[in-house]
């Protein structure tokens, strides 16, 4: 027995010539020195075009690793973080509990961020009620019930302001009317902003401070663990009148008007008020991880049509493919482990 070794040649398993010095193998038989040898001979070469095109396509992936590298944050992977990316997803899916779910919502938030404008609006009308300003009301009210767009709404606006102003005595009435078109212009920098402003009218809602009310309620919320979803609903349901006056103008069914629909309202909006910025940066990242996985998916390809036990393996395909750790990270903190739905998917740049 050779010093070198305390273990027989003959008793190595198929794979273990790998770590058995070359002066301890046999010359001939199977695993041995002329089989290793007869074996790398017998393998083909990568071409020269795969070769090309792999390389080629590690240079555009190591460039978006890169970026990914510099935007990721360890915050896009806190539980809180998280669950607002999937409710984003299950929104704009309408699944379970979010079905229908996703036009009220945007209309909540919209309602709530454009409050000041509103009541504003509501103050001009209630405190001028001359016969021009109130005629003037009337167009506006006329022109949202049947306007083309936005853009046609806001100069067919202007062009009854530039009548009526001559037509109004006082400095006063006449700054109150230019101050009026004022707010419904910022309204309608918001596509939802008029659409909210016509139902609020045709439901003869002119209470906007319940805005303030509901706003006031999400502000208070402050570092409240938002994922205390009961703890929610409850407060919720304190308030519950106050959101069921809204019922109509958010387009809520009757089924639909329960504090748990309203509890998921506001904590998706009071997610949104605290992860917007991370999200918007998060966003970034999920771009440059999905124009990364395009050449990921070419040179996995193309290793893969080269197996090792085929080919010779050249040393760029021994190289660590930069950008692996972050696609694997995320590819499992949104996947569902139950359903398998996938949150995120890094192959859909839509």
């Amino acid at each position: 027995m050779n010093k070198k070794t305390d273990t027989p040649i003959t008793s190595l398993s198929p794979d273990s010539h790998k770590d058995v010095p070359w002066w301890n193998r046999s010359v001939i038989g199977e695993d041995s020195l002329v089989d290793d040898l007869l074996g790398k001979l017998s393998k083909q070469e990568v071409s020269e075009s795969a070769l090309f095109l792999h390389n080629r396509e590690m240079t555009d992936l190591k460039v978006f690793a890169k970026t990914a590298e510099a935007i990721d944050n360890e915050k896009f992977g806190q539980d809180e973080f998280l669950v607002f990316v999937k409710m984003q997803y299950l929104l704009r899916k309408g699944i379970n509990e979010y079905q229908g779910l996703y036009e009220s919502l945007q209309l909540l938030k919209a309602a709530i961020d454009a409050k000041d404008c509103f009541i504003s609006i509501d103050q001009a009308e209630l405190r001028y009620r001359g016969t021009k300003q109130q005629e003037f009301y009337n167009f506006v009210e006329s022109l949202l019930l049947d306007h083309e767009n936005t853009k046609v709404f806001r100069e067919q606006m202007q062009m009854r302001l530039a009548d009526v102003l001559p037509q109004i005595k006082t400095e006063e009435g006449k700054t109150a009317l230019q101050n009026y078109v004022k707010y419904i212009d910022q309204l309608s920098d918001n596509e939802l902003g008029l659409k909210l402003l016509s139902r609020f009218k045709a439901y003869q809602l002119g209470d906007y401070s319940i805005l303030r009310v509901i706003s006031e309620l999400i502000q208070s919320l402050g570092k409240r663990d938002l994922l205390d979803f009961k703890g929610l609903v409850s407060l919720v349901r304190v308030n519950y009148e106050t959101f069921e006056k809204l019922r109509d103008i958010i387009g809520l069914s009757q089924r639909q008007t329960t504090p748990e629909t309203y509890g998921l309202m506001i904590q998706f909006i009071a997610l949104s008020n605290r992860h917007g910025i991370s999200h918007l940066k998060f966003d970034d990242l999920i771009k440059v991880m999905q124009k990364w996985y395009k050449p990921y998916q070419a040179i996995m390809g193309i290793r893969q049509e080269h197996p090792p036990s085929q080919y010779k393996q050249p040393k760029a395909f021994k190289e660590a493919i930069p950008g692996v750790e972050i696609y694997e990270k995320y590819k499992k903190w949104l996947t569902d482990k139950k359903t398998g739905m996938v949150f995120i998917d890094f192959g859909d740049e839509n």
